[in-house]
């Protein structure tokens, strides 16, 4: 796209040094993390499951194998990506119903149990460039989800969503007010 004639010059000022400091950024975080035996599985890919009586289609950026065989689902962000606290309210669940087309073989490249669920941001955070949180934690600290609860969190939020707008017959509301609907507890209280 940069070395094509119709890209604004302006454009390719702007963005050409951005996207080779994220292209570098990226490869250097994924060496690193193969060191501790974390390879790529798939990238760019799409899936889908039969759930809750409709069919829940998704493209991943990527997925790795974890040094423990379990995948990691990885969504790339341009910016800011979403807060641990709406995750957890059930507004943001992409990671989570990835992880679950994966954990139900949705997708044709990959298949097993989701243990890792991480954005990659191409933004700056404390003067460096690019870094990777991950709206859940193993214990469920910090006001994360427990990481082996999030898929289970993600099905049944989905599921209830799909009951009551999809198949069900409540009406389309233009804009939810969050305090209507409280946040999901833990599979586990």
């Amino acid at each position: 796209m940069l070395d094509d004639e119709r890209t604004h010059p302006m454009m390719r000022a702007l963005w050409q040094p951005r996207l080779l400091e994220a292209i570098d950024w990226i490869a250097g975080a994924i060496v690193a993390q193969g060191e501790d035996g974390r390879t790529v599985a798939s990238a760019e890919g799409k899936g889908k499951i039969e759930i809750a009586g409709v069919t829940l289609s998704g493209r991943y950026d990527r997925i790795d194998k974890l040094p423990d065989g379990r995948l990691g689902v990885i969504d790339y962000k341009t910016g800011k990506p979403p807060s641990p606290t709406a995750v957890r309210a059930g507004y943001s669940l992409q990671l989570g119903l990835l992880g679950l087309i994966a954990e139900r073989g949705g997708f044709e490249d990959v298949r097993g149990t989701a243990g890792a669920f991480e954005y990659w941001s191409l933004g700056k955070k404390r003067d460096a460039f690019g870094y990777i949180e991950s709206p859940v934690d193993p214990e469920g600290k910090r006001d994360k989800i427990p990481t082996a609860e999030f898929t289970s969190i993600a099905a049944h939020n989905f599921t209830e969503v799909v009951g009551e707008w999809l198949t069900g017959s409540a009406a389309f509301t233009a804009k939810l007010v969050p305090r209507i609907r409280p946040p999901m507890p833990s599979m586990t209280s």
